[in-house]
């Protein structure tokens, strides 16, 4: 594959320039990068290897190219990088603008709200392609580095090995969204490769793989991570077991063939008391710190020296009030599903407009160069929690677990007496409210549940995607298949 032919063992060792320390803001002094430093050396200290590890988090906030095929230009020639591209955040927010609830204006993002943004050759495909491809080489790179280490103890192996298989499976899973079929449509389909050793510049791609075999690494490296990782972390920026847990969450919520893991999994991540983990400060204070305790896992900005602070999804895009991009608008429709007293409906009209699509903006996100990024949270476990317990049979649970989100959101929310599919729409239309915006959820729970986005008429653009729809999946990438003899047209047909 072409990002495998481009990189080699020979490491380019990125110093992240924060760690975080417990649930406050505390800072090492920065260390600068190192370009070449050989896997001889890097696995032979363990504070090496946690700087190698913050290396691969720092990628997550990692600028990108535009095209991603100009590399051999002159140095200083060969970056054009673009907001829509910036690293994880891009890849959550382009899903963000996928749906129904959210409106783009003709700014960053606006192919992907059309739905028109899935060629072979655009940024957006080659981006969420050699990204995730590119993370899961580094943790191949970490896992055989650290097990042919003869200088790290056994502990340290286990746990470091342990970070890199959850690493590699949340990549994985974010491939497998991204450019396949849901997992239920069709478990044979073939788009995906494996690889479960590190690149080399004589490296060949890989076939795909049937979609099962890819969700059955996934899931495998989770499961054996879970128990070796720890419950402390440098910060909030870094993987432990709470964050794998809610990584494996996730998956169950796509296989949907394992609804008690599901719920022990969230319920690890959320720490079992559900009125307890869905407090929150952030709401109606910008949400964008992430020393807040319903936060589990999120991008951390020191607001000085960050290489991309000024395009950091969502809030660049969302908030209106400040400078920024004041690129992103809030369907009225959508907006009209929260009761007056919810501390979450933060929606204004301060336009004026008679555009029906820029009627109302979120406040929801401020931006600031210091703006920390939302990637996990436990509310969303608890609801994870709740879907579990539906699919279970047991809908009192589901409906206590959803009424200590609803009552600590709304002091006049009343317990649910959904139940069957009204109960779990009443779930779903949960999960957009409290997770709009973060991480697509309203286009990630389309996908999996097999049902349409389609489009009010407030809409700039309104287009309808039916269920199952080739839109919900990318093209692979035609520098993939030029690069890598065993992909061929035919897998975009």
């Amino acid at each position: 594959m072409k990002i495998y032919n481009k990189l080699n063992i020979t490491f380019l060792l990125v110093l992240v320039v924060t760690f975080l320390s417990g649930c406050s803001k505390d800072f090492l002094d920065e260390p600068k990068n190192t370009a070449g430093i050989s896997g001889d050396i890097v696995f032979t200290d363990r504070d090496i290897v946690q700087a190698f590890i913050t290396g691969i988090y720092a990628r997550y906030k990692g600028q990108w190219d535009d095209d991603l095929t100009n590399d051999n230009l002159p140095e200083g020639e060969g970056n054009d990088s673009n907001a829509d591209t910036g690293g994880l955040y891009a890849m959550y927010f382009a899903r963000t603008v996928k749906g129904n609830d959210i409106i783009q204006a003709p700014s960053w993002f606006l192919f992907d709200y059309s739905h028109e943004n899935r060629g072979t050759t655009f940024r957006r495909t080659s981006f969420t392609w050699t990204f995730n491809y590119e993370i899961i080489n580094y943790a191949n790179v970490l896992i055989k580095g650290v097990r042919e280490s003869p200088d790290l103890n056994e502990a340290t192996k286990k746990e470091f090995t342990a970070v890199a298989k959850a690493i590699r499976a949340f990549h994985y899973f974010q491939l497998a969204l991204e450019f396949a079929p849901n997992y239920n449509n069709d478990r044979t389909v073939t788009r995906i490769p494996i690889y479960t050793e590190p690149a080399t510049v004589e490296s060949i791609g890989n076939p795909p793989s049937p979609l099962s075999d890819v969700y059955n690494l996934i899931l495998t490296d989770l499961k054996e991570a879970i128990p070796d990782l720890p419950e402390d972390r440098l910060g909030k920026s870094y993987i432990n077991k709470a964050v794998a847990n809610g990584f494996l969450a996730r998956v169950l919520l796509v296989t949907q063939d394992d609804w008690e893991l599901a719920s022990s999994a969230a319920k690890a991540a959320y720490g079992s008391n559900a009125s307890t983990a869905v407090v929150s400060s952030n709401w109606d204070a910008g949400f964008n710190d992430l020393t807040d305790q319903d936060w589990l896992w999120g991008h951390f900005q020191d607001g000085s020296n960050e290489s991309n602070f000024f395009w950091m999804a969502p809030h660049v895009f969302m908030d209106h009030l400040s400078i920024s991009f004041l690129a992103t608008y809030v369907n009225t429709n959508f907006r009209d599903t929260f009761s007056d007293t919810d501390v979450r409906k933060l929606f204004q009209d301060i336009y004026d407009s008679e555009t029906p699509y820029r009627e109302f903006v979120t406040t929801k996100f401020a931006f600031s160069f210091e703006s920390d990024v939302p990637l996990m949270r436990k509310s969303e476990m608890v609801l994870i929690d709740a879907e579990a317990q539906y699919n279970l049979g047991r809908e009192p649970e589901a409906r206590d677990l959803l009424f200590a989100l609803q009552s600590e959101r709304d002091p006049n929310a009343t317990l649910s007496s959904n139940s069957g599919s009204a109960l779990m729409d009443e779930i779903l239309l949960e999960r957009r409210k409290e997770l709009y915006g973060e991480l697509g959820v309203e286009w990630f729970d389309a996908k999996r549940m097999r049902t349409p986005i389609n489009r009010d008429d407030v809409h700039r653009v309104v287009v309808n995607v039916p269920a199952d729809s080739e839109l919900f999946y990318l093209n692979i990438p035609q520098s993939e298949i030029d690069a890598n003899p065993n992909m061929d047209e035919s897998l975009n047909q």
